[in-house]
């Protein structure tokens, strides 16, 4: 077998040069000719990953350019574009390159002006030179037409709305028009079918000529999946296309998942097999159609510096999102966006992008925007975002952060319009673990809500209030001490006085309580430590002491200039943070020193802990099992540098179960079937509510189930003393069922 060049495309569509290689879709490509023959508008319609796109390009187009529709030419001008972020810059650029590749961009936008002005005569009086000198054809794909759906609809201004209307008026009068045989086709994924209505004459188009992508039966997938191996002498084990064919009927994106581990495959036997075919162990080998394509994602992963982990992270939590069909999707953002988003360089960035670009990956694309300097990246297909574990779990988190906050934004809202309080209680506590955690910025809020600053100042205020009724509370708290203590104090004293108390403590006593300062009951308790009052005097100077005690503390914390002297403060304050404006400005600060002190201990103890760390993550690899990696995470004596890997490898091997695990009673789980041994953050208790990513010890027997419903057994039980990684929690009324990660 030649290992010089890989038939295979992997991810990405095929191109129009490759038609060599595009096996499988002939009798497809003919109706397609036969309805441009019938109809020059067509759209190609088909499920996410039913290659329409490769359909067009490798099969059309070369049809086309090889003379199959029009008898008398076979000269064609063809324009690919994508509506992006600018559809009447796309398409006036792609027309006016085709003729003249070097063309500046002033001429562009001098074009987009005058086909917004003149209309579709503008084109045609541009090409029509061409078809007089060259008989020329001319042929538009619009690929992706349903990233205009998303241009109209996510912008505010209406002039969006106006020009993507604009834009479908104009390709579909170039295909109606008779002066110039110009053909359009686009491709657009099914589920977006419904959004076609917005516009006029579309639903009309689209009804006279659309073409469904079916799917490929056995034959034509045996063809797809020996055809470009046998074309570069490569041998295909039969055991391994049925197999294929087989595993294909069970998953989603069959196409490029195909593609993808038909690629791998061929890389694997060239690179380290070399046993002269494709076979079942170069297919297990990569993991299969069901793991090939998160494998891969994750050695890309790996290949990454440690402190480029949260970088990438941050970054395809960017480029996906959950729509309002609760479908998880590609979501196309700006380089200068991203340079924001992520705080960092551009070379850096550039770096983690193209870290999942080369070598065959092709996860990701970089893309120009119209006339800008700017670039759009992109996941080149939704089949990774459904199938990478890791993204999986990254997208989820991404979802629930923005989820609390939307929720918190909603209720700054109601409070506006006056339905709502301050928030309160456990409501307040959620939002502001929330914030606290996942630490929000006005670039990330602005994805998906503006009223980020009245929504932090909104929490602001509620959390200025909560602190006072929580303050107020423990003054109530101590004031009801004191009375009793008072009570007890004065029966004391009706008793000594009884038998006659020595008027000498009496006398010191009422100068004390009646010059009532913190200095009149020190000098009573110095003369009397043990007097008949010394008990009251003491809570009298705590009440007096308790006022100024923030301001001391702080001015102490300064005194120090270390960090336990800050850590004093900050547990000092942490009750009545915020109830002034000067103690506000005394808790920044003391964050700020801190935050500094810590960084600096931080650093100091790295490189002692930097050995300790990685002997830890090769035992717990060595090891490979869910026991190993959660010792890892719960090791307080490393860095815990591979944290994030050690989460990966989790979800990986681990089996995943259901059961229930308790019922809810305030905060408390009552009855618990684990007890809580570790969450990344302090102050946590052994029972609290469990949440995704805790890890847990077993306290009692239970059957593991392989679904929510509980009813069908695994064939797994808990051990007691055992330790589990917590995937998702579910609540359903009062009950808590958990999905929990095991060793198989």
């Amino acid at each position: 077998m030649s290992n010089s060049f890989n038939p295979y495309v992997g991810l990405r569509p095929f191109r129009d040069d490759e038609n060599l290689l595009f096996f499988g879709r002939d009798e497809q490509t003919l109706e397609l000719l036969q309805r441009l023959h019938a109809n020059r508008f067509v759209a190609v319609v088909g499920s996410s990953g039913s290659g329409k796109s490769s359909l067009i390009r490798a099969g059309l187009i070369p049809a086309l350019k090889g003379g199959f529709l029009v008898e008398n030419s076979s000269q064609w001008l063809i324009a690919i574009m994508k509506p992006g972020q600018n559809p009447m810059y796309n398409l006036a650029a792609t027309i006016i390159q085709q003729i003249n590749p070097k063309i500046e961009i002033a001429e562009i936008q001098k074009f987009v002006k005058r086909i917004k002005k003149e209309g579709v005569s503008a084109i045609l009086d541009f090409i029509e030179p061409l078809r007089k000198t060259k008989n020329s054809n001319f042929f538009l794909l619009v690929d992706q037409f349903e990233e205009l759906f998303r241009f109209s609809l996510k912008q505010k201004d209406p002039s969006y709305k106006n020009e993507a209307i604009d834009f479908v008026n104009i390709i579909l009068k170039l295909s109606e028009q008779k002066r110039i045989p110009f053909y359009v086709v686009l491709t657009m994924r099914s589920d977006f079918i419904g959004d076609c209505a917005q516009f006029f004459g579309l639903p009309e188009a689209l009804n006279r000529s659309q073409y469904l992508v079916p799917r490929l039966n056995r034959l034509e997938l045996k063809k797809v999946i020996e055809g470009p191996a046998k074309l570069y002498g490569g041998k295909f084990n039969t055991a391994l296309t049925s197999q294929l064919i087989n595993d294909l009927g069970e998953v989603k994106d069959e196409l490029p998942l195909v593609q993808h581990a038909l690629m791998r495959m061929w890389e694997y036997e060239n690179e380290t097999d070399k046993s002269g075919e494709l076979d079942l162990h170069d297919y297990k080998q990569i993991g299969g159609i069901e793991n090939a394509l998160s494998m891969h994602a994750d050695e890309a992963l790996k290949e990454l510096k440690i402190d480029e982990l949260p970088l990438a992270k941050a970054l395809f939590q960017a480029l996906t999102t959950i729509d309002e069909n609760g479908r998880k999707i590609r979501r196309p953002a700006k380089m200068s966006d991203l340079l924001e988003l992520t705080n960092a360089n551009e070379e850096k960035l550039l770096g983690v992008i193209n870290n999942f670009i080369k070598k065959n990956r092709s996860f990701l694309i970089i893309d120009s925007i119209a006339d800008s300097d700017d670039k759009l990246i992109d996941i080149s297909h939704e089949s990774l975002i459904r199938h990478w574990k890791t993204l999986n779990i990254w997208v989820d988190e991404e979802s629930e952060a923005a989820l609390q906050y939307m929720r918190l934004c909603d209720a700054y809202v109601a409070h506006k319009e006056n339905r709502k309080d301050l928030l309160s209680g456990r409501e307040f506590e959620i939002a502001q673990e929330w914030f606290e955690k996942f630490k929000p910025t006005k670039t990330w809020a602005a994805r998906y809500n503006d009223n980020f600053d009245e929504g932090m100042k909104y929490l602001s205020d509620s959390a200025r209030v909560y602190n006072v009724k929580k303050r107020n509370a423990k003054n109530v708290k101590r004031i009801k001490k004191i009375t009793l203590y008072t009570v007890i104090a004065f029966a004391f004293i009706g008793l000594f006085y009884y038998f006659a108390l020595p008027s000498e403590d009496e006398k010191a006593w009422k100068v004390a309580n009646s010059e009532y300062t913190i200095e009149s009951y020190t000098a009573y308790l110095d003369s009397y430590p043990r007097g008949i009052y010394a008990l009251t005097a003491k809570d009298s100077l705590d009440s007096m002491k308790y006022l100024k005690s923030l301001e001391l503390a702080w001015i102490d914390a300064k005194s120090q200039d270390n960090v336990k002297g800050y850590e004093n403060y900050l547990n000092l304050a942490a009750i009545e943070k915020d109830s002034t404006n000067k103690i506000l400005e005394y808790s920044k600060m003391a964050k700020d020193t801190l935050t500094a002190l810590k960084k600096i201990d931080s650093l100091k103890l790295k490189g002692n802990n930097s050995k300790l760390d990685e002997a830890a993550w090769i035992k717990a690899t060595a090891e490979n099992s869910v026991t190993s990696y959660l010792e890892y995470i719960r090791n307080e004596k490393i860095t815990g540098d591979y944290d994030m890997l050690a989460f990966v490898k989790l979800h990986e091997i681990g089996k995943t179960g259901f059961l229930y695990c308790g019922k809810i009673q305030g905060t408390k789980i009552i009855e618990p079937v684990f007890d809580l041994v570790y969450r990344n953050e302090s102050g946590f208790k052994n029972d609290d509510i469990l949440r995704a990513n805790d890890i847990v010890r077993a306290l009692k027997t239970r059957y593991i189930y392989s679904d929510l419903s509980v009813t069908r057994k695994s064939g797994h039980t808990l051990k007691i003393n055992e330790t589990y990684l917590i995937k998702s929690v579910v609540l359903q009324a009062n009950a808590v069922f958990v999905e929990i990660i095991y060793d198989p």
